[in-house]
């Protein structure tokens, strides 16, 4: 489906067009209006705990789990002779993890609003410090839409601070990197998100560290993958090379590159407290000048 932007209508808003109620339950309410221009908050959800996420998701938490959930709000909005529209806030403690969420959902991206967002007909995806918002429609109409970008505009205007994307992201190669093809990420599972890697966390990633995964398009049909891991000292990123190493080329490499069972090559690198792989790669040559790449942005 092709991505579709709202754009917001600009000029100065009626003091009587918003309405606002005190805080319900939750500090996330304040970032919520009671009522915007016609539509009405008809019902409200509070989501405290892993347990009240999984009741509410039919699948889906875990994404939310793996970056560091502290409580969510949901909250349901009506007007007459148009569909709900369901505006979800999510509290993920720290920018980094509401960075990483984003990155998980989007395809592409604009800065319409918060940090960057990410539309489709009838849903909005954005984040912006630490909170990353879900705004989705039953089914899109212009009215819908309007709301979905008036809504979002709002969030984004009481959410004042801007966080940080973590510096992992910066030492990614532009040169044929897929447009928004990067994940970041600091749960192993995530490690696999593009292309099947290993089902063990050998790289030791947690919490301490900050990891990207990105997609690199060297032909039309094929796409070489380049890991990039920042550990939070040297000795942690030396253990988690050597394990690495044992699993995939315990006989070692030569030139930093090794090829793999099934033909393609795979790239290997490690400067101070940061680890860098590439998988995937149709040649020697292409497997060593992407890492070549890597390592330069690293050094810089």
């Amino acid at each position: 489906m092709a991505a579709e932007c709202f754009i917001v209508q600009q000029g100065k808003r009626s003091e009587e067009m918003i309405h606002i109620m005190p805080s319900e339950t939750t500090p996330l309410s304040g970032l919520l209006p009671d009522t915007l221009n016609g539509w009405s908050a008809a019902k409200t959800v509070p989501l405290l705990s892993p347990k009240d996420l999984y009741e509410y998701m039919d699948g889906g938490a875990e994404l939310y789990l793996s970056y560091g959930f502290g409580e969510a709000l949901s909250r349901t909005y009506s007007s007459p002779s148009n569909p709900e529209v369901v505006v979800e806030i999510y509290d993920l403690l720290e920018s980094r993890n509401a960075f990483g969420v984003f990155t998980q959902v989007r395809e592409e991206e604009s800065l319409l609003f918060g940090q960057a967002a990410y539309a489709i007909p009838g849903a909005l995806l954005f984040w912006k410090n630490r909170y990353y918002i879900s705004i989705s429609a039953w089914e899109p109409s212009i009215q819908a839409d309007k709301f979905i970008s008036d809504i979002a505009a709002y969030i984004s205007s009481k959410i004042t601070e801007e966080g940080q994307i973590p510096e992992v992201v910066s030492l990614l190669p532009p040169e044929g990197m897929i447009p928004s093809g990067f994940h970041y990420f600091h749960h192993p599972v995530w490690v696999n998100s593009y292309f099947f890697i290993t089902d063990e966390n050998i790289f030791a990633i947690d919490d301490k560290t900050d990891a990207v995964i990105a997609r690199y398009e060297e032909s039309e049909d094929q796409r070489k993958y380049l890991l990039i891991i920042r550990y939070p000292a040297i000795d942690k990123a030396k253990e988690a090379y050597l394990s690495f190493e044992k699993e995939f080329f315990p006989e070692g490499l030569t030139g930093n590159c090794l090829q793999t069972e099934d033909g393609k090559w795979l790239g290997a690198y490690l400067s101070g407290n940061t680890l860098m792989a590439v998988f995937n790669a149709a040649s020697r040559d292409s497997s060593t000048k992407l890492l070549n790449q890597a390592i330069a942005e690293v050094l810089n």
